[in-house]
């Protein structure tokens, strides 16, 4: 076996490189900041066959003989995050097999297609509020923190059942939360993770129609074995409340200048606004917010785009290669890398192989239907309804912040009307 190469900050760039020459659908790389090397799966086939097949497990300690923790773990110890902490990274996103889905067959009602559609009208009315606000100061505005941030914070808020009064304070403590700074990370999580023992105890006395009553409701009503404890409960809505609020705020931050960098494209869905739910999908293949997956362990020996994976050999997806491989994505042959590369709003996917921005398999992100639902009415707000949206500063102004592994995102995005 070759020396794993250490590769650089931009790796979901180099690999996308790799991915468009046809090469190395499996890299043996040790990711920034990681000392065990692992897999890196660039190609589309090869990613989405890793992430469906169950020999391969999130849990290195369900592998018969491993040691250590993996990936995750180190990245925990070099953040220095106290094991008590862990519960709430850790939940439901690195458990595998039965366990993994008694936890999210619990959280599953609230993110129904169909529950989530009837939230249309109040996510539309959220989101004209904002909008209008901010047009009406006719100046200045940061697009991710006076509005992405607060409008996601509202949304999953009102999913969870948090009293409307305190919704600013939850995006606070959020923002604590993802600041990182000492001081700040862990008061974020004691301070959410108490509030949300509250707010079970409020739902278990005067339940209503919101996901902390559906965990309590759920719950009670499983079999002995099935059932959340109060812990679990609370580190599954910290969990949902963070993912509902970080990752899609970046991602409309990342989707918005992706549109105002393509001016043409944004001209062709004015005059076409029955394309914005295909153009939804293909800003998410496009801008794949999540660049790097959760690494993968093999359980047995298993060939994987023609790599023999040892069994406790880790492999991490490379969601962005996948998403602009030209195998998948390109038309012509000859100009399949530039195609696979290109922001297209009518391009439709084939059956089988759309973008893998969720991810795939049994960890398929839970708020997909939301995500969608949501991009399209702030797309339709922000775009269609006005086309006076501009940024405020010079393309290259903007500032971005680069995480381990996983690319960089906008610090701010200063727009106007």
């Amino acid at each position: 076996m070759s020396e794993p190469t250490s590769v650089p900050l931009a790796l979901t760039h180099a690999a996308v490189d790799d991915a468009s020459h046809g090469y190395a659908p499996l890299m043996r790389v040790t990711l920034p900041q990681m000392k065990t090397p692992v897999w890196l799966a660039t190609r589309y086939d090869v990613v989405k066959a890793a992430l469906g097949d169950s020999r391969f497990v999130r849990d290195l300690a369900k592998v018969p003989g491993a040691e250590g923790g993996g990936v995750g773990a180190e990245l925990l110890d070099d953040a220095g995050l106290p094991q008590e902490y862990r519960q709430y990274l850790e939940i439901l996103v690195m458990v595998d097999g039965p366990e993994h889905t008694r936890l999210r067959t619990h959280v599953m009602r609230a993110f129904a297609p169909r529950r989530i559609a009837a939230l249309r009208p109040r996510i539309e009315r959220i989101a004209h509020e904002l909008t209008e606000e901010l047009a009406a100061k006719k100046g200045e505005f940061d697009l991710l923190h006076a509005f992405a941030y607060p409008l996601m914070t509202n949304v999953i808020c009102e999913i969870i059942g948090v009293e409307e009064a305190d919704w600013p304070k939850v995006g606070g403590w959020i923002r604590d939360y993802e600041s990182g700074e000492p001081d700040r990370f862990t008061a974020g999580i004691d301070h959410l993770a108490a509030y949300i023992d509250g707010l079970l105890d409020r739902r278990a006395a005067a339940p209503a129609e919101d996901l902390a009553s559906d965990l309590l409701r759920s719950s009670a009503e499983a079999e002995e074995g099935q059932r959340l404890t109060r812990q679990e409960m609370i580190a599954l809505v910290f969990l949902l409340i963070n993912t509902g609020i970080t990752p899609p705020a970046l991602f409309i931050a990342d989707a918005v200048l992706t549109l105002l960098d393509h001016p043409q494209e944004v001209a062709r869905l004015r005059t076409e606004p029955e394309l914005l739910p295909r153009a939804v999908q293909e800003l998410l293949r496009y801008v794949s917010t999540v660049r790097i997956g959760a690494t993968l362990y093999a359980t047995e020996d298993i060939e994987l785009g023609g790599v023999l994976v040892r069994r406790g050999e880790g492999v991490t997806s490379a969601l962005f290669a996948a998403n602009r491989d030209p195998g998948t994505f390109g038309e012509a042959e000859t100009e399949a890398e530039a195609d696979a590369g290109k922001l297209d709003l009518t391009r439709e996917a084939a059956r089988g192989a759309g973008h893998i921005a969720y991810g795939h398999g049994a960890h398929r992100c839970i708020g997909a239907a939301l995500a969608n639902l949501q991009t399209e009415v702030i797309l339709d707000q922000l775009l269609l309804r006005r086309d006076t949206l501009r940024l405020a500063v010079a393309r290259d102004a903007v500032e971005r912040v680069g995480f381990a592994g996983e690319g960089t995102y906008p610090v701010a995005v200063p727009v106007r009307f």
